[in-house]
């Protein structure tokens, strides 16, 4: 199954800032259950895991565009355009769930909110090593396990440079899983693997936090033959 792109759309802005008074829909299931839900053709719909954060929708095509939102973790959807027919797919969460899913476009929808609570899971809670995401215009992002947007900011910075410097154009498909190269500078070491993402599952990043030494983990969101690159930041000194 091919991943479906998130794509942002400049008019969800004055979608989303409309008058117009949401219908929410309540469900609850359980990790690799499905649900059915309806989405609206003439607005958008909001899609939201209670208590949890949506990695990704994993779809081989569709009919709405998608952008998912940075700050709550939530997904819109806005119809764009073709036969309005029902779709279905996954949406994957940043703990690592996965839920089927059947959406059917409904045309008296205008704005619409799916919740959807996770029955059986516990959510994930803050942690000392578990990461803000930080992200540049590129959508590349590291979560950081320091504090201060400055430091962030530098080890967003020194992962750009270890990915420009050690993987470059490379794809990981072509590589062995397991360690691949390293990258130091400035009292920082970047570890560079390439990892399984078994099924279509990128790993989280909190995965690969199993040091007190470990700044950031960039973890790439494009599989290529069932593998990823991720790369750990480390402090040296």
């Amino acid at each position: 199954m091919n991943r479906f792109s998130l794509k942002s759309f400049v008019v969800c802005v004055c979608l989303f800032g409309s008058s117009v008074v949401a219908d929410t829909v309540r469900l609850t299931t359980r990790p690799d259950q499905n649900i059915s839900f309806d989405v609206s053709v003439t607005g958008p719909t909001r899609i939201s895991v209670v208590d949890n954060r949506i990695s990704k929708i994993l779809q081989s095509s569709s009919n709405f565009e998608m952008v998912n939102d940075e700050g709550t973790g939530d997904v819109f959807l806005r119809f764009a355009g073709g036969q309005p027919t029902s779709e279905s797919g996954y949406i994957v969460t940043e703990t690592g769930h996965t839920i089927g899913f059947t959406m059917n476009p409904k045309t008296d929808l205008e704005n619409h909110t799916v919740l959807v609570t996770l029955r059986g899971v516990s959510s994930a809670p803050a942690s000392s090593q578990q990461a803000n995401a930080s992200a540049d215009a590129s959508g590349f992002a590291v979560n950081s396990g320091g504090s201060g947007s400055s430091r962030t900011a530098n080890l967003v910075s020194f992962t750009r440079q270890a990915y420009a410097a050690r993987i470059g154009n490379r794809s990981a498909s072509g590589q062995r899983v397991g360690s691949f190269a390293s990258y130091s500078a400035g009292g920082l070491i970047a570890r560079i693997s390439v990892v399984s993402a078994r099924g279509g599952q990128i790993p989280t990043e909190r995965q690969f936090y199993r040091s007190s030494r470990t700044l950031a983990v960039y973890v790439d969101r494009v599989i290529s033959g069932g593998k990823v690159w991720v790369i750990v930041v480390e402090d040296t000194r």
